[in-house]
């Protein structure tokens, strides 16, 4: 008789990625509770809110939606405290932490929000005075320096808070939970701040230079993925869950930016703002011109690069990131051939099915066949983890 344990150890793969949002069915189940639980709460708030009978906007009514919003974002605390901080629940932790984040984040902009009314005395008078002097300027440097010369510092701190509203929650409950998923979003809310921290200091030159910017940014995810990925090249703790999805969420960061920056350069121009819709990504990779064609390809060569270093690294999230994009890149490309509508939907999903389907089936030969040259030990060994010799 064969001892059941035998029949799983046999049926699993050695380098097949463990699914960082799933334990087992008990998680869907619960899940299904919890959004069932916070879609009552949210209507029970709505409930509540309607009858106070508070004149919408009124100060009494913002303090009452506050009220509300921070105590759903306690419950999800308290309740992330049993699901995930004892059960270890991953799927209920993504729902949880999500919203703790987003309802934390309103608070806290609002408390900030009050404190410039009520605190520092700023009225919708300080913006139009500190772009009264502006009206008929152009962009440039010298009309944001204007404008953030006659600023109250508190007001020029609001990217910063703006960025430490989403880092902070999130950051909790990791240091709380050591959530995967809520580190992957501690690494996002890092870049953020980071980010609009520059904003603050400087607006025009992160303005100029945001496609740069972008691309750094979604860089620094992914490398951050990828040096948690060499702490735990066996995929056996939650740092290899956390690389996860620094991983999933740098991909999008990072294609989008290429994507910008092929389309505008490293730098914007001064004359771009002029007409802002040329810097429309969307519209440009949806028109019928040589420009969309050209953002297709980028787009395909940068998935393609993605393809090639998830092989190396052994981690599918950064193509799953940007299979949307494939498709739409592979549509544009397709439809330069003049077909029907329903010919490219067909085409499109052929070619992007087969493409996913190869991957998946040869990912462990062709993952072999280029770690070759690689040493298997050191510090090329953990960043570059080798197939296992029983595997396929």
């Amino acid at each position: 008789m064969t001892d059941t344990s035998e029949v799983r150890a046999s049926s699993a793969r050695p380098s097949d990625e463990m699914l960082p949002f799933l334990n087992n069915f008990h998680d869907i189940f619960t899940t299904i509770g919890v959004l069932i639980l916070l879609a009552g709460l949210g209507a029970g708030a709505g409930q509540v809110m309607a009858g106070l009978g508070l004149e919408e906007g009124e100060q009494a009514f913002q303090n009452a939606l506050m009220a509300l919003i921070g105590g759903i974002a306690i419950f999800t605390w308290l309740l992330s405290a049993l699901l995930v901080g004892k059960q270890r629940r991953i799927l209920p932790g993504i729902v949880l932490s999500s919203v703790f984040g987003v309802t934390t984040m309103i608070v806290l902009v609002w408390g900030y929000a009050q404190f410039l009314i009520h605190g520092a005395g700023i009225s919708e008078e300080s913006f139009e005075l500190a772009g009264a002097g502006v009206d008929d300027m152009e962009f440039g440097r010298e009309a944001v320096m204007m404008v953030l010369a006659q600023l109250p510092v508190s007001i020029r701190f609001m990217p910063i808070v703006f960025g430490l509203a989403f880092l902070l929650p999130v950051t909790a409950y990791y240091v709380s939970y050591r959530l995967p998923f809520a580190g992957g979003l501690m690494g996002v809310g890092l870049v953020l701040t980071a980010v609009m921290t520059l904003l603050a200091v400087d607006p025009y030159t992160v303005i100029i230079w945001s496609p740069s910017i972008n691309v750094a940014a979604g860089g620094a995810l992914l490398l951050a993925g990828i040096l948690f990925d060499a702490r735990d090249p066996g995929r056996e703790t939650r740092l290899s869950g956390t690389a996860f999805w620094l991983h999933f969420f740098a991909a999008p960061v990072l294609l989008g930016a290429v994507l910008n920056f092929t389309q505008t350069g490293m730098t914007l121009q001064e004359s771009d703002f002029a007409n802002p819709e040329n810097l429309n990504l969307f519209a440009a990779m949806a028109s019928d011109s040589a420009e969309s064609m050209r953002l297709a390809i980028t787009a395909l060569t940068v998935i393609g690069l993605f393809a090639l270093v998830s092989l190396l690294i052994n981690r599918r999230a950064l193509i799953v990131s940007g299979l949307v994009t494939a498709g739409v890149s592979i549509g544009v490309i397709v439809n330069g051939s003049d077909l029907g509508a329903g010919a490219v939907v067909a085409v499109t999903l052929l070619v992007l099915g087969a493409i996913v389907v190869l991957l998946g089936a040869a990912w462990n030969p062709v993952r072999r066949i280029l770690l070759m040259p690689i040493p298997q030990v050191g510090p090329l060994g953990r960043i570059f983890p080798p197939v296992s010799t029983a595997e396929g």
